[in-house]
């Protein structure tokens, strides 16, 4: 498995949560909310490019059902190749993190 940087795992991540509303924007949106960071729309294209290019996810476009008569929007989906780097992702992560109990006080 290439190994993926933190902001392409968050990418996947939060199209695996949009499911069929996955497009930059609202993938934009999802990070933020589950992380509280706010990344510019470039931030976001670049990495979610990469990933459509290594076959991590693919992209169909669609008229903009939100706005009639508007541009058409680029939705993005994970590929079954995407789909098993997370699960491999999930599996490492929770390996690391097995038995390790974080206080805040310890930093202190």
């Amino acid at each position: 498995m290439k190994e993926l940087t933190r902001k392409e795992e968050q990418i996947m991540l939060a199209i695996r949560h949009l499911g069929r509303d996955a497009y930059l924007i609202t993938i934009r949106e999802q990070i933020h909310k589950f992380t509280g960071m706010s990344y510019s729309v470039g931030t976001i294209f670049a990495p979610l490019n990469r990933l459509e290019m290594n076959g991590y996810v693919v992209s169909s476009t669609q008229s903009n059902r939100r706005f009639t008569g508007k541009k058409p929007i680029k939705f993005y989906k994970l590929t079954d190749k995407g789909l098993q780097s997370l699960a491999e992702l999930q599996k490492i992560q929770d390996v690391m993190w097995r038995g390790v109990l974080l206080s805040v006080e310890e930093g202190r």
